[in-house]
């Protein structure tokens, strides 16, 4: 009984056991998230040969999937395995690539797209045709019950396109392009996120021209190779200048592509190819702003600056592009209205006009000029100044064939204003817009003009600084330099006849003035010496004055005057004639001085004469005086004579005559001064008379009183001591009786001694007791 309860059991619950494996065998569940492939071991057909997954009857891994729920099988024939569903972000895609299919077209890269609910139906993938490899559909974002032993999914980025970018795409798959095309045509494709929609439109591969502007899109990164570029920037005062990397070819012989509308500033390539853009360099720029361009297609080749001309300048315009200039006689393109190209800035209207390419001749004024300089470079240069005191000749090269309005005695055509040829009517002190490509402008002073002929001198216009001195040969073959100055005016209505007649006013000084100047004196001087130069100077300055008149006067010049500003005569001349005329002046100078020295004479006399008047009436009462005194003093003489001769042997005679030689001499000097003063000659002259008179007086008296052997003595002993002469030795010996004898003779020597000691001053005898003494101590 128990054995058969055990039995029992374990059959129930061996059979409870069976069924749970059957059960757990046939039943799978998958979670809200997930979702079940499966596998048929057995029972049914085998795959088709190069698939990998199989279809509903098919043994192998099911192309079919299971959802959420609970799922019911056959036990033991189908392997379940479960798997989280593909999630894709919303800033993602999903790229697919299938594992089994049909093999792709030769030629393809990307399987053709068959139904199969975004691959999420693997049989109907498989049943519809479906090819292994990369898959044109992407998945968006979402989530995905996708067979991941049918396909393989890769999450990537989705494209994102900031504002300040465009998107350039390039398709790796599809259509070869155009032969000579390098980008491809444009075709629907929703911005290139219909993948499919691309290819089945004829998509080329290759560079396309279409862009992604600023935005998110989801496109399969495995067809279109997206590249973020910056948006073209022209910046304020710029151009950009653009080069078509693709279009039609450019025409024979132009540089530049014709212009295409509709392109939108280079922003829809799709409608520069359409209209028939070419491919080089463009026409149109850029202006200053922000671009949507495919840079891939259109180049920025430079963005350069605007043309600016100053205010003291003009534009000169070479256009580069047009027609060709098929005149022969034309230095220029026929001149277009600035307003029809808008200041060349409009190419394709001055092209559209007939506009022909090489030098124009309207000039740009002061302003900025959005001008392409792959149609037209500009130079710049100063405006035509003319300044106070000169006008402007202008010769123009281009224009109509004008009149001549001028006379027959000028060279050339003189036209109106406007015409070809040399303008009848200068332009006045001002600054010009003149373009000078095609103009020739002479300047012509209209003020006098001082013009020297010398080596180191030249006027601060500079139209001498070639004229040099003028050397002439005389009539006495002496070389001569002569320096020259000449004014000439040149009246401003005048000005176009010079320039017609000599071309410049330089050629006007080099051709006419000059040889007419230098041959006019040198003719003039072989007729004169060269010292003549001098004295007939005027006459030769009045003479060329004339000629030079004659000569300018036919080319429409005034000269105003002639002269010779300097002659330099040979050395050897020179210092001939400086002798002469220094000898002149000398002898000149000679006599005077002689004829001063008389009137000097005469003056010193007179004056003094003047000065010494005073004193003449001075002396003649001092001779009244002196006479008087020496009256008293000869009476007291006399008196005192008397007394003396009575006292002393006739020593009171010697003193009277004395006092009286005195007192006479006194009176003749005093006379002898009156009289010198009255008249200088005269004066003296009586002034010797009365001394000698009184001298005489004198040494008569003396003489009288002294005795003649007395008065020599005493005389001779005056003059020796007046003259200190050394008479007496310094040893005196005295004795011997000789011829004087005795006691007398030593008398008579000792008074000679004392009368010598008295008269000179010296004592004899105490230097010869001295000279002893010092002999006698040695």
């Amino acid at each position: 009984m128990p054995l058969l309860l055990l039995i029992e059991y374990g059959l129930a619950a061996f059979c409870a056991l069976v069924v749970l494996v059957f059960l757990y065998q046939s039943i799978a569940i998958a979670k809200g998230d997930q979702f079940l492939t499966l596998e048929r071991r057995w029972f049914g057909k085998p795959m088709a040969d190069g698939r990998t997954v199989a279809l509903r009857d098919e043994v192998g891994i099911q192309a079919r999937t299971l959802g959420p729920g609970v799922h019911l099988f056959i036990p033991f024939i189908y392997k379940v395995q479960k798997h989280h569903f593909f999630t894709i972000g919303t800033s993602s895609v999903g790229i697919v690539q299938a594992v089994t299919g049909l093999p792709m077209a030769a030629g393809n890269f990307f399987a053709r797209s068959v139904e199969c609910n975004i691959f999420q139906d693997g049989e109907a993938f498989l049943r519809n045709g479906g090819e292994k490899g990369p898959q044109l559909s992407i998945l968006p974002p979402g989530e995905y019950q996708i067979n991941p032993h049918l396909f393989r999914v890769s999450v990537d980025s989705a494209i994102v396109i900031d504002e300040n970018q465009v998107g350039i795409v390039e398709a790796v798959a599809g259509q070869p392009c155009v032969v000579g095309r390098i980008f491809a045509d444009p075709v629907d494709c929703d911005a290139y996120q219909d993948a499919d929609g691309f290819l089945r439109n004829g998509g080329q591969k290759g560079p396309q021209v279409k862009i992604l502007p600023p935005g998110y899109y989801r496109i399969n990164t495995a067809l279109f190779k997206v590249e973020r570029a910056p948006a073209t920037v022209i910046p304020n005062g710029h151009i950009g200048l653009i080069t078509a990397m693709d279009g039609g070819r450019i025409m024979e012989g132009s540089l530049l592509s014709r212009k295409i509308e509709g392109h939108s500033n280079f922003e829809d390539g799709i409608a520069f190819i359409k209209n028939g853009g070419q491919k080089g360099h463009q026409l149109d720029v850029l202006m200053p702003g922000t671009y949507r361009i495919n840079t891939s297609f259109f180049m920025i080749k430079a963005i350069v600056p605007w043309t600016s001309i100053t205010a003291d300048c003009v534009g000169i315009v070479t256009v580069l592009e047009g027609k060709p200039i098929i005149e022969a006689h034309k230095i220029a393109a026929e001149e277009l209205s600035l307003a029809l190209h808008n200041n060349f800035q409009d190419a394709a209207a001055f092209l559209a006009a007939g506009g022909q390419k090489g030098l124009q001749i309207p000039v740009l004024r002061s302003g900025n000029y959005a001008v392409n300089p792959w149609f037209a470079s500009i130079d710049q240069i100063p405006l035509v100044e003319v300044k106070i005191g000169e006008c402007a000749v202008v010769t123009s090269f281009v224009g109509e064939e004008g009149e001549d309005v001028t006379s027959s005695d000028v060279n050339a055509k003189i036209v109106r204003n406007g015409k070809r040829g040399i303008w009848a009517e200068p332009l006045g002190p001002g600054k010009h817009p003149i373009n000078t490509k095609v103009c020739k402008v002479d300047k012509v002073p209209t003020t006098q003009i001082l013009l020297n002929w010398a080596d180191n001198e030249s006027s601060a216009h500079k139209l001498d600084s070639n004229l040099k001195t003028i050397t002439l040969r005389t009539a006495d073959a002496f070389n001569v330099s002569m320096d020259v100055s000449v004014i000439i005016h040149i009246a401003m209505t005048d000005a176009p006849k010079v320039v017609a007649n000599l071309g410049s006013v330089d050629n006007m000084i080099s051709q006419v003035l000059e040889p007419a100047i230098s041959s006019h004196f040198r003719n003039s001087a072989q007729a004169v010496k060269a010292l003549d130069l001098y004295t007939k100077r005027a006459e030769l300055q009045a003479h060329a004055k004339e000629h030079l008149q004659s000569v300018l006067r036919i080319h429409h010049i005034e000269s105003k005057d002639t002269m010779i500003a300097d002659v330099v005569l040979p050395a050897e001349l020179t210092r001939t004639v400086t002798d002469r005329q220094i000898a002149e002046q000398e002898r000149m100078t000679f006599a005077t001085q002689k004829q001063a020295q008389e009137e000097r004479k005469l003056l010193e006399n007179a004056t003094a004469q003047a000065n010494m008047q005073p004193k003449v009436v001075e002396s003649e009462r001092g001779v009244e005086i002196a006479k008087n005194l020496a009256n008293a003093e000869i009476e007291k003489s006399t008196g005192d004579a008397r007394g003396i001769e009575i006292r002393a042997d006739g020593a009171s005679k010697a003193t009277r005559v004395t006092a009286g030689a005195h007192a006479e001499a006194t009176r003749v000097n005093a006379l002898a001064d009156a009289e010198a003063i009255e008249k200088k000659g005269l004066a003296e002259a009586l002034v010797i008379l009365e001394q000698g008179k009184s001298t005489a007086e004198s040494y008569k008296l003396q003489v009288s009183a002294m005795g003649n052997e007395i008065f020599g003595q005493i005389q001779v002993v005056e003059k020796i001591a007046a003259n200190k002469l050394k008479l007496i030795p310094d040893v005196y010996i005295g004795g011997g009786s000789g011829g004087v004898g005795g006691a007398g003779g030593e008398q008579n020597s000792l008074m000679s001694l004392a009368l010598l000691q008295f008269l000179t001053g010296r004592n004899v005898f105490a230097e010869q007791r001295a000279k002893n003494e010092e002999e006698g101590s040695r």
